[in-house]
């Protein structure tokens, strides 16, 4: 029995690197002795076809860029508010007013921000950099507190992070959505073939041969679905209901 995965919730490029992975397992453990060369043959030249035309290698780099430059940004924020927090308890009233006076700011925005969707988090935080620029009494807190060399990094890592962002949702706009659903529709058919026939020659022929291959493609889809679990619940993304991949 294969665990489920939600084939929607996986982004273009993450499907891209699943179906890899999963080819890469049953070309290690041999198709033609699990007896799948057929559906593995087909769904290694679908996942041929897609991995060219998405240019997996691009969009792999700019989301590992995007995901470096979001826990930058967050920890750039979270290490202000930390700073600040540790000012309430100074002896000097001025540097503690100074301190009060950013964080009453931060919490105009929430006491969440780093778990914002993408979008909002860059939005707020730039609206917060600018505030803090063009107010002069959270302009002077911040000299007081020493903290202007770290606010001016926080907003560099957010503008990177809006340029990066930009830049891979273009590249998502170049594939033409219709050709790459049908990629998507295409190599989940291939996907489910592969498992049904394993699933069916395990009970015909014994067990043996399939124990470690289900594994470690189990394994594999844990990893994947963590990926969408981690991505859903920082990004607040809407999540689809889960497809089978076992075959009744």
């Amino acid at each position: 029995m294969y665990q489920k995965i939600n084939f929607h919730n996986l982004q273009n490029m993450e499907l891209i690197l699943f179906i890899k992975s999963f080819i890469e397992i049953i070309a290690k453990a041999d198709p033609e002795l699990l007896k799948v060369k057929a559906q593995y043959d087909a769904l290694l030249a679908i996942f041929t076809e897609m991995d060219t035309f998405y240019n997996p290698e691009l969009a792999n780099k700019l989301t590992k860029l995007i995901q470096e430059l979001d826990g930058k940004r967050d920890q750039a924020l979270s290490g202000i508010i930390d700073v600040l927090e540790a000012y309430l308890k100074h002896y000097d009233p001025a540097t503690k007013l100074a301190a009060e006076s950013l964080l009453h700011s931060i919490d105009n925005y929430g006491d969440q921000i780093g778990n914002y969707n993408y979008i909002k988090e860059t939005g707020t935080i730039r609206s917060m950099c600018t505030r803090w620029k063009n107010v002069d009494e959270l302009t002077q807190a911040l000299t007081k507190l020493n903290l202007t060399a770290w606010t001016n990094k926080l907003e560099e890592f957010n503008t990177q992070f809006d340029a990066q962002y930009m830049e891979r949702n273009e590249l998502d706009a170049k594939s033409p959505d219709i050709t790459m659903v049908e990629y998507r529709k295409q190599s989940y058919e291939a996907y489910k073939a592969v498992l049904k026939y394993m699933e069916a020659n395990a009970l015909l022929n014994g067990v043996e041969p399939y124990t470690e291959v289900n594994k470690s493609i189990n394994q594999m889809i844990e990893k994947y679905n963590l990926v969408i679990k981690t991505r859903i619940s920082k990004k607040d993304e809407t999540e689809v209901p889960e497809e089978s991949t076992s075959v009744d």
